[in-house]
């Protein structure tokens, strides 16, 4: 019986061996039957094409949107400058009850996966949309919306260099940029042109940058298409693990060229801030020296010479949940206003995060005296001049001492509280201003706390309510003729997609 030969295996064709994939960006779907292939839009967690997860179309191109919706309600007491007759001619309101609504949409298309090398390109706009009814200072009232545009640049990197992909990239447009770790000497978005690197796995971070900057609309403080003839140059590098692995410095070079008044200014600030852990202690600093030539704002109307510093130090020790902190922050006067050297040390537009930030009436409100600002609102620096004005060297310098603490009573709930202590200098730029013999240098104390609450353990949804009460000192009662307490109340929510 003659047996049957089997017939030896085909070999598997080339087309079994490899299987295309369309597209790879989908390979970490949900299988199998009755389990949605995509992830809903709208979700936070799961990967989609809104959040610059998947390409909006090609292999290399991608699409990202993220919408902020910001509502604050601030109610406060102003400081009283009107009742003993010394400022007659400014409106004066003793409360004010602030409602402001800001929505933005950030639209992003950028080329690049990313996943090992930086982005070929990107280009962003943010259009920005606010509605304000009241206001924070002691004069201005009013409602209205603005709409404008927060940000509108174009990336483009220009070369990379080692074999860790270290990129140098150009941004040209309107930006944010803050110059130092706390936002001390320029924290701002305006218009210009920015060149930063990476180098050494990110270890050290550079930035070359110029800005054009623009005026600030009055009632809603967003930037206005009008020109300041206000110029601000900086370079930094940020130098990450330095010396010890988790502490980092960021010496910085700023210079400010303001053309807006007959007589320019020109000011040069040299420094450095620090931030970062030392063992079990965490340390924030910062150390600047402005020099140059003032504008025509000073109390002679001349030209003068500046020269002024300012330090800033922070000690914080974590406890587990609980962090207790202590911070000091001094600023030089100006001690004689008709020497024709300015010493009062100011910036060129600072934005601090000081002594509770949002929650603190002295650190986080708008302070006036008829009409002259005595402190900006989220500013340190008492420079007697308002948000569009040129930077002021006369002034009488700060001293202030913050003692504060930070607890995470839950995973979503974070309580924080702060005292401060603040005095001025030296008052005789102050004398000038109020016309007085003599003006106290004690400002006052202030005790402030609030809660942050994230019910749902992300950014998505924040609640802050807090607070804060300052008592005024012997220097707030010479200049304003009253030293009745004052407060305020926050509440405010942000919505992040």
């Amino acid at each position: 019986m003659q047996m049957a030969q089997a017939e030896a295996p085909q070999p598997p064709t080339s087309t079994q061996l490899l299987q295309p994939e369309a597209n790879r960006w989908r390979l970490m779907e949900p299988l199998g039957s009755g389990i949605t292939g995509r992830s809903p839009l709208y979700d936070p967690y799961s990967p989609n094409v809104l959040k610059g997860d998947y390409p909006i179309f090609g292999d290399k191109y991608f699409g990202a949107i993220t919408a902020v919706l910001d509502a604050v309600a601030d109610f406060k007491r102003n400081l009283d400058y009107f009742t003993t007759d010394r400022i007659r001619n400014v409106p004066y309101h003793e409360h004010n009850l602030l409602g402001q609504f800001t929505a933005t949409a950030a639209f992003e298309i950028s080329h690049g996966d990313t996943v090992f090398q930086p982005q070929d390109w990107r280009v962003r706009l943010t259009p920005i949309i606010r509605w304000r009814c009241g206001d924070q200072n002691a004069i201005d009232q009013g409602c209205g919306e603005d709409i404008r545009m927060l940000e509108a640049f174009g990336d483009v990197k220009l070369f990379e260099v080692g074999n860790n992909f270290d990129a140098t990239t150009a941004r040209l447009g309107l930006q944010i940029f803050n110059a130092d770790f706390f936002g001390l000497i320029y924290n701002d978005v305006q218009p210009g042109a920015r060149v930063f690197s990476e180098l050494g796995r990110n270890q050290f971070k550079a930035n070359i940058a110029y800005f054009d900057r623009l005026n600030k609309e009055k009632l809603s403080a967003l930037n206005e298409w009008k020109r300041r003839e206000d110029a601000v140059v900086v370079a930094n590098v940020e130098w990450d693990d330095f010396l010890v692995p988790g502490f980092n410095v960021l010496p910085a070079f700023v210079a400010n060229f303001d053309d807006k008044l007959a007589k320019h200014l020109e000011a040069y600030y040299v420094g450095a801030t620090a931030t970062g852990r030392l063992g079990r202690v965490n340390v924030n600093g910062a150390g600047y020296y402005v020099f140059g030539g003032t504008a025509d704002n000073t109390p002679t109307k001349q030209r003068e010479q500046i020269s002024a510093w300012m330090g800033l130090a922070q000690v914080l020790y974590p406890i587990s949940y609980f962090t207790p902190r202590l911070a000091l922050l001094y600023a030089s006067p100006d001690e004689d206003p008709r020497d024709r050297k300015a010493h009062g040390f100011d910036s060129a537009f600072d934005n601090v995060n000081f002594g509770g930030g949002q929650f603190s009436y002295l650190f986080g409100e708008k302070i006036q005296l008829g009409a002259t600002t005595v402190f900006r609102g989220n500013s340190v620096f008492p420079s007697l001049r308002g948000a569009n004005a040129t930077s002021q060297f006369v002034n009488p310098g700060l001293l202030a001492v913050n003692a504060g603490a930070d607890a995470a009573l839950t995973a979503k709930l974070v309580a924080s509280v702060d005292v401060n202590y603040a005095q001025f200098n030296n008052t005789s730029s102050v004398q000038l201003l109020v016309k007085r013999p003599h003006v106290a240098q004690y400002i006052g104390t202030e005790v402030n706390g609030g809660i942050t609450y994230k019910p749902f353990l992300n950014e998505q949804v924040i609640l802050f309510v807090g607070g804060g009460v300052l008592v005024p000192g012997q220097g707030i009662h010479d200049m304003f003729g009253g030293d009745a307490p004052v407060y305020k109340l926050l509440v405010r929510t942000v919505l992040t997609f």
